[in-house]
C-alpha cells in the first residue's frame, strides 16, 4: 500500500465523510464529538476517509432506523489520536470482534437476524488501511454496553516518517466501492 500521505486536520476528513455519506445515513441521527484543538495527521486522507465511510456503513447496516451513530475524534496516548464510530445496534460477541477483520467473515450467530448486503471485505481493508498508517483498530462495547463502537487510532506522525508496501493505495479503496 504506498499512501500519499499529507498534513490533514480530523475535522475535514470526517466532514468529507459525512459529506459523501449523505445519502447512506438520511435515516440515522449522525453526531461529532471531536476533541477541541487536536493536532494535524500526516495520513492518506483518502483513505482515512475510506476507513471512516466503512465504519459509518456498518453502523448504518447494524443498528436500528432513527439510531444514533457517533463519530468521536480525540487524542490518545502515545502521540495517537482516537478516532470510534458507536452505534446503538446488537453488538458485537466477544468472541467475535477480532473475526469480523477477516476477508469475507460476517459477525452474526443468530440464524434469525437477517444479513445485510455486501461483501464482506470492508473491515478487513479497513483494517489494512490503519495498519499502513501504524495504527490499531479494534472494538468494544458501546455506551452502558449497548451497540458496539469500533475504534482505530492513527499516529500524528512527523515529516521523517513515510511506510510504504507494495501496492497502490487506490486498488484497496476501488474493491470496496
Amino acid at each position: 500500500m504506498r499512501l500519499r500521505r499529507h498534513w490533514g486536520a480530523v475535522d475535514e476528513i470526517v466532514s468529507a465523510t459525512l459529506e459523501r455519506a449523505k445519502g447512506l445515513t438520511r435515516s440515522h441521527d449522525v453526531r461529532v464529538e471531536i476533541e477541541a484543538e487536536l493536532p494535524v495527521l500526516r495520513v492518506d486522507d483518502r483513505a482515512v476517509s475510506e476507513v471512516l465511510y466503512t465504519l459509518l456503513d456498518n453502523a448504518v447496516k447494524y443498528s436500528p432506523r432513527q439510531g444514533v451513530i457517533t463519530i468521536a475524534a480525540r487524542r490518545g496516548g502515545n502521540d495517537l489520536i482516537e478516532i470510534s464510530v458507536e452505534d446503538l445496534g446488537r453488538g458485537i460477541p466477544l468472541a467475535l470482534r477480532e473475526r469480523v477483520f477477516d476477508k469475507f467473515y460476517r459477525a452474526t450467530s443468530d440464524s434469525n437476524v437477517r444479513i445485510p448486503s455486501g461483501t464482506g471485505m470492508g473491515l478487513a481493508i479497513a483494517k489494512g488501511i490503519v495498519e499502513a498508517h501504524q495504527g490499531n483498530i479494534w472494538i468494544e462495547d458501546g455506551k452502558d454496553e449497548k451497540g458496539t463502537r469500533v475504534v482505530f487510532t492513527l499516529p500524528i506522525g512527523d515529516d521523517e516518517s513515510d511506510h510504504f508496501t507494495e501496492q497502490p493505495i487506490d486498488s484497496v479503496i476501488e474493491s470496496i466501492n
